[in-house]
């Protein structure tokens, strides 16, 4: 390519990553269809385990 594009590589999916935030959003809608929460409320009680999952990557 000779118009000064960059290609980027993909990286390799992340099996842990694709884990943990399929786990976070089963566990959003499992709070929002069993409990009296409403979807703010269970992304308020799911983030923040993302975010320490986040943090220590």
């Amino acid at each position: 390519m000779s118009d000064g594009a960059v290609q980027v590589e993909a990286a390799e999916p992340d099996p842990a990553r694709a884990w943990m935030y399929g786990g976070a959003l089963a566990a959003g809608v499992l709070l929002i269809l069993v409990g009296d929460v409403t979807p703010l409320e269970a992304s308020g009680f799911v983030s923040p385990f993302l975010v320490i999952y986040e943090q220590r990557r």
